[in-house]
């Protein structure tokens, strides 16, 4: 074959490549342009830096973008769960009134009284009273208790989260009822009466730990509700119980170990009155010990 009819096959083939290629990039761009984007050229040819523009962006687009979280995002928290408890030391003058102001206090506010004690120790009253108010009434109930008193000399505040305990009792919770569910399923497929009891013994034990978690929950609320306060009253610093040492109080501790002697040398002192009082009693008896085993060694030496 000569060699013009080689360079006729050439220009041939290189026509058909270019034709090939041309269809390519133009089946390309049609593409980009069917998706939104613009296609620019200049004087025939791509622009330096590329001549595929993506469109502008939205205005919406923009601001989102400005943002940190998506506007569809729930970024609220449930609200926290928190169970406060007080207590107060208080140095009053009547300590009996004290204790009833208090607890007219916590009933009028739509609380109550969960434990009072007053005593008196030699004609000097003390006492302690818990109650239980409202969590919205809870500074001022605490305020009020405070200006009943000649002198506060301690007050200790606890506040505790119990939302991660309640968010875990409430999915404890939905877990057993949808067992709960399907154990009644099971209850109606159940053919044999074999079956049957052991599907109600298991949805009996599933039910009680519905009931159990239901009435954990239901305490845990009831306490977010009502704060709790507990209130010790005395008419002196040193019948009031030690509080948690948070300063140098050496005059304090001097009196609870001073009065704690005088206790026990007042607690000794009625042992042995006591004793020579009940000597009316074991004495006598003693004696009559005495001259029986007396007698006994007598008849044992008589025998031998």
């Amino acid at each position: 074959m000569s060699e013009r009819i080689w360079k006729i096959f050439g220009i041939f083939g290189m026509v058909c490549l270019g034709f090939l290629l041309f269809w390519g990039a133009t089946n390309f761009l049609s593409r980009l342009k069917s998706k939104g984007y613009e296609v620019s050229f200049e004087g025939g040819a791509l622009p330096q830096g590329g001549g595929v523009g993506f469109p502008e962006k939205s205005k919406t687009q923009t601001e989102f973008q400005g943002q940190t979280e998506s506007p569809f995002q729930t970024t609220e928290e449930p609200s926290r769960m928190i169970v406060k408890t007080c207590w107060l030391n208080l140095i009053v003058k009547d300590v009996l009134d004290v204790a009833k102001k208090i607890a007219k206090f916590a009933e009028d506010n739509g609380g109550w009284v969960v434990s009072s004690n007053i005593s008196e120790y030699e004609k000097v009253p003390s006492g302690t009273i818990t109650v239980r108010v409202p969590a919205e009434k809870f500074e001022e109930a605490k305020d009020y208790f405070r200006s009943l008193a000649v002198r506060v000399t301690n007050e200790s505040i606890q506040s505790e989260d119990i939302t991660e305990e309640y968010v875990d009792l409430q999915s404890r919770l939905r877990n057993l009822e949808a067992a709960e569910n399907q154990l009644l399923e099971l209850m109606k497929r159940a053919g044999k009466i074999s079956e049957i009891l052991e599907v109600h013994k298991e949805l009996t034990n599933v039910r009680q730990q519905i009931e159990q978690i239901k009435g954990k929950m239901q305490y845990l609320e009831q306490s977010v509700k009502m704060s709790s306060i507990t209130v010790n009253l005395a008419l002196s610093e040193e019948l009031l119980p030690v509080p948690p040492a948070e300063k140098w109080r050496p005059k304090y501790v001097l009196l609870q170990s001073w009065k704690s002697v005088l206790n026990f040398w007042k607690g000794f002192s009625y042992f042995w009155i006591r004793v020579i009082v009940w000597s009316q009693v074991w004495v006598p008896a003693l004696i009559i010990i005495w001259f029986v085993k007396r007698a006994l060694k007598k008849r044992k030496i008589i025998n031998q």
